[in-house]
């Protein structure tokens, strides 16, 4: 179920929520993305969960991200959603972004329970910027048609190493609308895209890790995307698991895209087992 929730601050969030149960887990999807882009993973954990996931300020159908935002920007959003929520013993999984702005909130927030970190979190290099620009350029042209849309976007994931699915094409129309006679842009703006990226790079991991103390599993997503490298490298997330002290971790060969736009049996099912753990004895996790 799709509905907004209005936050204390005034803005309005689209969530979308499956699933019942006494244990939350909310999902955050990536730099780009809204929250169909966690499809797989709400279909999944829906099944023993009460599951939310939401578009990000300036993604899907939430209002508009602040004219100069960041992650911190985020956080405060996801603060604030969980409050309005009145959620409580909670499970956060981020992606990319997603990943930083959960470990912030985690950090400040004694609502959280456990944390998942779906390839996010770790320290960003000028490398990146070759691999998340393709990304943004689609956001930067507007289409004669969603078809043309859809084309765009198909061909530059699929140069990703990301097979092409229902999913996706259903992720692509959700983030489009209609301008001027009848044509199509993506519906988030680039100048938004590229500051939420800059604050990559600006993501203090030394004041933020020494304040999770929750149980954490943490998944590397180490495949090359298209012929060149993994989003983040193994190393990248040396100081999350040097400095947190109840971190698991799984490494995959999906790649940083295909973590999420290809459904990931070993991926959920280790989420599955790491939940079980946490909810029956979260000391032994």
């Amino acid at each position: 179920m799709e509905r907004h929730v209005k936050l204390t601050n005034g803005k309005k969030i689209c969530v979308c929520e499956r699933g019942e149960g006494e244990h939350v887990v909310i999902l955050v999807h990536g730099l780009t993305g809204n929250h169909k882009q966690m499809t797989y993973y709400q279909e999944f954990l829906s099944n023993n969960h009460r599951v939310i996931s939401y578009d990000l300020r300036g993604r899907g159908l939430s209002d508009e991200a602040d004219h100069h935002t960041s992650i911190d920007h985020h956080v405060g959003d996801l603060i604030d959603l969980i409050i309005s929520l009145n959620l409580k013993e909670i499970t956060l999984v981020g992606y990319s972004i997603g990943g930083y702005i959960c470990a912030k909130v985690t950090a400040l927030s004694s609502r959280v329970r456990s944390l998942i970190l779906l390839d996010g979190a770790g320290v960003a290099d000028l490398g990146q910027i070759d691999l998340i620009l393709p990304s943004l350029k689609r956001l930067e042209k507007v289409y004669q048609s969603k078809a043309d849309y859809i084309d765009f976007t198909k061909c530059a994931y699929e140069k990703l190493g990301v097979n092409w699915s229902q999913q996706l094409e259903e992720i692509a129309r959700y983030e489009t609308e209609v301008v001027g006679e009848k044509l199509v842009r993506h519906r988030s703006k680039v100048e938004v895209m590229e500051q939420d990226f800059d604050s990559f790079f600006e993501f203090h991991h030394e004041e933020v890790l020494p304040h999770i103390t929750v149980p954490v599993l943490l998944v590397k997503a180490l495949g090359h995307m298209g012929a060149g490298r993994p989003l983040f490298f193994n190393e990248s997330f040396a100081e999350l698991e040097k400095t947190v002290p109840r971190i698991n971790v799984l490494m995959t060969n999906a790649n940083h895209f295909s973590l999420v736009f290809d459904e990931q049996k070993d991926v959920l099912n280790t989420i599955d087992r790491f939940l079980t753990n946490v909810r029956e004895d979260p000391s032994e996790v």
